[in-house]
C-alpha cells in the first residue's frame, strides 16, 4: 500500500487562524502521519468499529483517510466555538476533496 500525502490549500485570505481551522490542521498532521497505519488496523479489524472496518475494506486509501477527516472536520465545524462565535461554519466532500467555510466563503480546501 502506497503512503498517502493529504495536502491543504489554505484560503483563509485576511482571517486570522482560529479554533476551529487550527485544529483541523491539526487533525490533517495526524493523518499524514498515522493515516497508513490507521487504514492497515482498521483493514485487519484491529482499530475502528464495523463502519470504519468497512470502509476501510471497500475504500481506497485516499478516500478513507478523506472521509475519517471530513469526520473531524464535522466535530469541529459543529462544536461550541463554532456555534457561538457568530460565524457560520461548513464542511463538506466531493469525491477528490473536503471542503471547510466560514460564512459561505471556502477558507480551506484539502485533498489527497
Amino acid at each position: 500500500m502506497n503512503k498517502v500525502t493529504i495536502q491543504v490549500q489554505d484560503e483563509l485570505k485576511d482571517r486570522k487562524p482560529n479554533y476551529v481551522t487550527n485544529s483541523i490542521l491539526d487533525c490533517v498532521g495526524f493523518w499524514n502521519r498515522e493515516g497508513m497505519m490507521a487504514v492497515a488496523k482498521n483493514r485487519s479489524g484491529e482499530w475502528g468499529d464495523k463502519t470504519t472496518q468497512k470502509m476501510a475494506n471497500t475504500m481506497d486509501a485516499d478516500d478513507f483517510l478523506l472521509e475519517m477527516l471530513l469526520r473531524d472536520c464535522k466535530a469541529f465545524v459543529n462544536s461550541g466555538f463554532a456555534k457561538s462565535s457568530g460565524e457560520k461554519y461548513e464542511c463538506g466532500r466531493t469525491r477528490s476533496h473536503v471542503w471547510i467555510h466560514i460564512n459561505d466563503d471556502r477558507v480551506l480546501m484539502i485533498h489527497s
